[in-house]
């Protein structure tokens, strides 16, 4: 990748350019926020070559007084020579809570970071960006990436499921006004916690006074309620919605009975035997005969690949945390949560902090420190010079988060219910991956599906991925072209 240097108007300035980019920017001393970052550059996506021009940038959010009190960080990337106002607008969050919006910008951006040679990143033109079919914008909340509050003391206004949902509904107000684009077809993308997060958004700003309304919300491993919600799911026993999930697990590692099975048609047919037969041995407890406890157990091996005394010893109930350690115990391994196909040796894992001791997580599946490798990204590439350093995980905010919702828990399911009754024009998709042990699939699914959502406009998706479906690369090739399909359906 060549770089080269070049002078702006306007004071000290930095500017870097590939073969395929040209970058500028430009700033004063003392600025609330650096300037915004621009480059340019092509991508190949949905058949046809796309200009497109990428900014990145903090937008200021006033505190009650109106004066600043905090920004958010967003990368928006624009198609050029297009009718913006028609065009369809993007936004994109990651979890955690306290989770940057990286996955997804690594997974739909046009360019993205990849394994070098050897050691070390590399960024490489991503041939599943969704550029072609919408503009796009990855945000991160409040103290996250790159967005930094301006006074202290008021992190709690912005760590917690109501105050996280007022910043981004305030973000996404603002960003819709500063750049023209009220009357664009939007959509919501969230990831894990932020399909909690992209429910409140949505209902919030249908409530606004001028309301704003989003044609499409795609949800990704969705967290799907705040703390106390009821769970919706008719079998909402943990076991009975991990069970799935373990069994395409087992298969993957060759424990299962059920050998040459395809890895989704099997986790679909354990989905429908425990939500019957082991989901009643379970609610029997003490009193299941022991012929059927025989019989359930021998049923759970085969799907699990683990002894049948084990299961009778357990009351028939493997925990995740077990089933992770267990399945590969004769290795002395553990498996990912987030991605059940990684493993690690437990000396390896056992010698990590949380979340860092899954083997799914990127110390084990890249060459390289992911954060580093986006520092690079918007420092040396975009030519951005930000105030602070990149916070990909905020402990400190999963820690701090307020869970308390004002007027009670609320299910996910039972919010778009009630916007799609409200806009029936809303569609929602749920994409599910069927290695997912972090939230496993049948929990978010079984929801949704008891949730009743009008069938023309609620679709859903079981994948042969992990939790970050969009980081997995044959999960994110077709994800991409179902979620571009459903943003060209709008």
């Amino acid at each position: 990748m060549k770089l080269t240097r070049r002078a702006l108007t306007g004071g000290l300035t930095l500017g870097l350019a590939t073969t395929s980019l040209a970058v500028g920017r430009a700033w004063s001393a003392e600025p609330l926020t650096p300037e915004p970052a621009v480059i340019r550059g092509e991508a190949k996506a949905g058949g046809r070559t796309v200009a497109y021009r990428a900014v990145a940038a903090e937008t200021v959010l006033p505190g009650p007084d109106g004066a600043p009190e905090a920004t958010l960080f967003s990368t928006a990337y624009f198609a050029e020579g297009e009718d913006a106002a028609a065009r369809p607008v993007t936004f994109f969050f990651n979890g955690g809570p306290g989770a940057a919006t990286i996955d997804l910008r690594e997974g739909l951006a046009p360019v993205h970071t990849r394994n070098a040679a050897g050691r070390g990143f590399r960024l490489a033109d991503n041939p599943d960006t969704l550029i072609d079919a919408s503009d796009l914008v990855f945000v991160d909340p409040g103290g996250i990436g790159y967005s930094r509050f301006l006074k202290p003391g008021v992190a709690a206004r912005y760590w917690g499921v109501d105050e996280d949902a007022r910043a981004v509904a305030d973000f996404i107000a603002i960003w819709l006004k500063a750049n023209g684009r009220e009357a664009s077809p939007k959509y919501l993308v969230g990831e894990s916690y932020a399909g909690i997060r992209v429910g409140m958004v949505a209902e919030r700003m249908a409530r606004l006074p001028e309301p704003v309304r989003f044609d499409g919300v795609v949800l990704v491993s969705p967290s799907t309620g705040t703390r106390g919600a009821k769970d919706l799911a008719a079998a909402a026993d943990p076991a009975v919605r991990a069970l799935p999930s373990q069994a395409a697990t087992a298969l993957y590692y060759g424990k299962s009975a059920h050998a040459g099975a395809e890895p989704a048609v099997l986790a679909e047919a354990a989905r429908g035997w425990a939500e019957g037969d082991y989901a009643r041995a379970l609610a029997k407890g003490e009193t299941i005969s022991p012929a059927l406890s025989a019989k359930v157990a021998r049923e759970l091996s085969g799907y699990l690949g683990l002894p049948e005394a084990q299961i009778l010893a357990a009351d028939l109930r493997i925990p995740m945390d077990r089933f992770i350690r267990e399945l590969l115990a004769e290795r002395e391994a553990r498996i990912g949560l987030s991605d059940a196909r990684a493993h690690a040796p437990y000396f390896v894992t056992d010698a990590q902090r949380p979340p860092y001791d899954d083997p799914s997580t990127s110390p084990y599946t890249l060459t390289y420190n992911l954060t580093e490798a986006v520092e690079h990204l918007y420092r040396q590439v975009f030519g951005y010079r930000p105030l602070g350093p990149y916070v990909r995980l905020s402990y400190e905010a999963n820690g701090g988060w307020n869970h308390e919702v004002e007027g009670g828990p609320r299910a996910m399911p039972l919010v778009f219910k009630e916007l799609m009754a409200a806009d029936p024009d809303l569609r929602v998709s749920l994409m599910l991956g069927c290695y997912d042990l972090n939230i496993p699939y049948a929990g978010p699914l079984n929801e949704y599906l008891a949730a009743d959502l009008p069938s023309d406009r609620f679709a859903h998706r079981l994948f042969e991925a992990g939790h970050s479906i969009f980081s997995d690369p044959v999960g994110r090739r077709q994800a991409s072209a179902d979620l571009r399909t459903f943003v060209q359906a709008g």
